[in-house]
């Protein structure tokens, strides 16, 4: 009875639950990755949040927003996977890094739709977006228009200057093939080009080096708006914006369109988000529908002539969008509180009917006890009986046992007569021991099973709780508890270690040296407790080659052996064991020994964070530790501080490199991702990015108060592909933004 009203109660806990936790219940769910922000981003993200009312398909747009950063775009679109998208439509910031995400995506037949850019990935689903070949070729043809029709060249040819943005995103690198392919064919223009960040602050500064260092040009063509107005500012400073013509991509309102109207630019193209469009073609694919899988889109040039009308109809279409967003904001609040109500009507009526449930669970309790109290009363007098006259018969054969037992460890008597004795009293007291065992199994037996407080109930009460810790332990693995690995042959000395261990460690296993040394590099655990006397490799040899090992020559080692001898003591110390206990051994030294080494490991991660929170950076703005005792010897330093310095020497060569990776760095100092990961942490404390990260900033610090770079230049130096994401880091860093330094610098 009690087990099913306990059962009656979890389903409508459950119920319950499932209850209150529900959300509205979409048809499809499609996950968008934007590589970056931007107003042309945000225009094609409005459209797509807007487009999710137009069909009657109860569609959820998710977007994400990468900012420019590979990893992050990856850990986005894995997100994305996990929670459970129909569809995805990706704008890849690169164009290979993304293949491994990308591909797991497809292996959980999950479509992949390109937006505006494409990967190496040849297994998706469509592409929808501008045609930037085509792009480039109408932004050619207008050159050639300009430079045959306005330009004065006095005699010579006219100079036409390309700033491309990076070649190694599909965008890029399909406009410059359009507009070179024009150009080329008309030799009687002089043709130039030079790669840019495709960014408003370094188009400037390639315009400006490039008219101080007084060359000529006629037409210049960059791959963005932004970008030709930073190329244009630079000639209005050196006043020479007359001379040139300046072209872009994008026509956006407020952007290109606006410096077409200002004179600014000659001409501009109107690169098409049509973010309703990409909605449409994510829903023909969901339904199965027909559809083409390179959607390229149309579009015009925008010149004085045009750009009137044009910024009109786009003014009005975005203001249009704005009133969808709104609308659609304010239905799923609305949305949002009709399913509250629901739930809680729903959750009203369960609580009534948990009430209900409760009263009558608790007065078939209360007679149950009743019931149980009298019988056990019952069973406590006949126990008491029992166990009186129990004691008295137990102490006669104990007797019987003990004494001839003494007189045979003394050599006294006849031996077989007190082995006779020793056997019979033997047999007597195991039957004592089964009668005293019976009559406990016939008084279990005879309790009402609404008696809560048997021995076997609390029994497998503890063991479900054993079993439970036992499994939260594994599932939460090393980032929480230290990892232990054990390496003996003997499977019930490994059992025996690991059940002392489990309760505070995550513990691994290896049966030898061999496959011990492999699993450690593996998985580099915090600490190693190792047999000597094993076969296949034993354990000197394999203490040895453990600290030899680059990704495992820091970690503490415990050697247990029956080997005693001083010699032998040595021997194993001299292999770079750090404690080496004899068998048998106290399980609780064995443990405080454990302690202590992980919590000295501990001590020389807080010492590190000092000394890089602390020391005083070097020229290049990069933090040097100090000699200290824990990382060397009289004569060099250990393999420890040889690592660090490496790795820091690393990180100081590719800090510039925006795209650097945790895996180049593994590269340069020979780890794997994991090894270096676990290595790092395990000495510092820290992970190999947040020491980057801080490293980039102190020397960002640095030039900030010893140069007069521009904020946008220092963050390219130290290694941020946008100053807008160097601020926020810094910000979080110092509590103060890189301009407020400047500004405490002027003071």
């Amino acid at each position: 009875m009690k087990t099913r009203i306990s059962n009656t109660l979890f389903i409508l806990l459950a119920t319950l639950v499932t209850l209150s936790g529900c959300t509205t219940n979409y048809k499809y769910k499609i996950g968008v990755s934007q590589c970056v922000g931007g107003a042309w981003r945000d225009k094609a993200n409005v459209e797509m949040l807007s487009a999710q009312h137009l069909y009657d398909n109860d569609v959820k747009v998710i977007i994400k927003n990468a900012d420019n950063n590979n990893e992050r775009q990856c850990l986005q679109i894995d997100s994305l996977v996990d929670e459970g998208v129909d569809l995805l439509v990706v704008s890849p910031n690169d164009y290979h890094a993304l293949n491994g995400s990308l591909q797991r995506a497809r292996e959980k037949n999950i479509p992949i739709v390109f937006f505006d850019r494409t990967t190496a990935l040849k297994d998706y689903t469509a592409y929808i977006g501008g045609d930037n070949v085509e792009a480039g070729r109408k932004m050619a043809e207008y050159a050639v228009l300009l430079c045959r029709d306005s330009v004065k060249t006095d005699g010579r040819r006219p100079i036409v200057l390309e700033m491309t943005g990076p070649l190694a995103i599909s965008p890029a690198a399909q406009r410059h093939a359009g507009f070179s392919e024009v150009i080329s064919n008309n030799p009687s223009i002089d043709y130039r080009h030079l790669p840019s960040q495709w960014s408003y602050d370094d188009c400037k500064r390639i315009m400006r080096e490039w008219l101080e260092n007084g060359k000529a040009v006629d037409v210049v063509f960059c791959h963005s708006d932004l970008a030709a107005v930073g190329a244009y500012e630079a000639a209005k400073e050196l006043h020479k914006e007359r001379e040139i013509r300046f072209l872009g991509i994008d026509g956006l309102p407020g952007e290109g369109l606006d410096a077409v109207q200002n004179a600014q630019l000659a001409a501009s193209y109107i690169y098409p988000t049509h973010g309703e469009e990409v909605i449409a073609l994510a829903l023909r694919i969901l339904e199965g529908k027909p559809f083409e899988r390179t959607n390229n889109q149309k579009s015009i040039v925008v010149t004085p002539q045009n750009v009137a009308d044009i910024a009109l109809s786009s003014s009005s279409l975005m203001k249009q969008n704005r009133y969808l967003a709104t609308i659609q904001s304010k239905l799923e609040t609305y949305l949002g509180f009709y399913h509250l109500q629901c739930t809680l009507l729903a959750v009203a009526f369960l609580v009534i009917l948990l009430l209900a449930v409760a009263v009558f669970t608790t007065w078939r309790a209360v007679k149950a006890t009743r019931r149980a109290n009298r019988r056990m009363r019952e069973l406590n007098d006949e126990q008491t009986r029992f166990f009186t006259n129990a004691s008295h018969q137990l102490r006669t054969p104990l007797t019987l046992i003990a004494g001839p037992v003494n007189q045979l460890a003394e050599g006294k008597g006849d031996r077989q007569q007190l082995v006779g004795i020793v056997q019979r009293n033997v047999e007597q007291l195991q039957r004592l021991v089964s009668d005293v065992l019976l009559f406990r199994r016939e008084n279990n037996a005879t309790v009402d099973d609404t008696t809560v407080t048997t021995d076997e109930q609390l029994q497998a009460s503890r063991k479900a709780v054993q079993e439970s810790r036992h499994d939260t332990l594994i599932n939460d693995n090393a980032d929480e508890l230290a990892t232990v690995l054990i390496v003996d042959d003997n499977a019930d000395m490994r059992a025996y270690l690991r059940t002392l261990l489990l309760d505070r460690y995550y513990v691994i296993e290896a049966a030898d040296g061999q496959s011990g040394l492999k699993l450690a590099v593996e998985s580099v655990p915090d600490i190693v407790v190792s047999d000597v006397m094993m076969p296949v490799m034993d354990g000197l040899t394999f203490c040895t080659r453990l600290k030899q090992h680059e990704a495992t020559s820091h970690i503490p080692v415990l050697l247990l052996t029956a080997r005693s001898s001083e010699q032998q003591y040595i021997e194993g110390l001299q292999t770079g064991a750090d404690i080496y206990m004899t068998k048998p051994f106290s399980a609780d030294l064995l443990l405080a020994n454990i302690a202590s080494l992980l919590a000295n490991r501990q001590k020389l991660r807080q010492l590190f964070n000092t000394q890089h929170l602390n020391t005083t950076p070097s020229p290049l703005g990069f933090c040097r530790l100090p000699e200290q005792e824990h990382l060397t010897t009289q004569n060099s330093p250990s393999p420890d501080r040889r690592f660090l310095d490496t790795f820091l020497k690393a990180m100081e060569k590719h800090m510039s490199n925006t795209n650097l990776k945790i895996e180049d760095l593994g590269d340069e100092v020979g780890l794997s991702r994991v090894q270096l990961y676990r290595k790092v942490k395990a000495l510092t404390g820290m992970t190999p990015v947040e020491i980057l990260r801080e490293t980039r900033l102190k020397h960002a610090m640095q030039l900030l108060k010893t140069t007069d770079k521009t904020v946008s230049e220092i963050a390219n130096e130290v290694g941020f592909a946008t100053p807008g994401y160097f601020s926020s880091c810094f910000k979080k860093q110092y509590d103060k933004y890189p301009t407020d330094v400047r500004e405490e610098m002027k003071v």
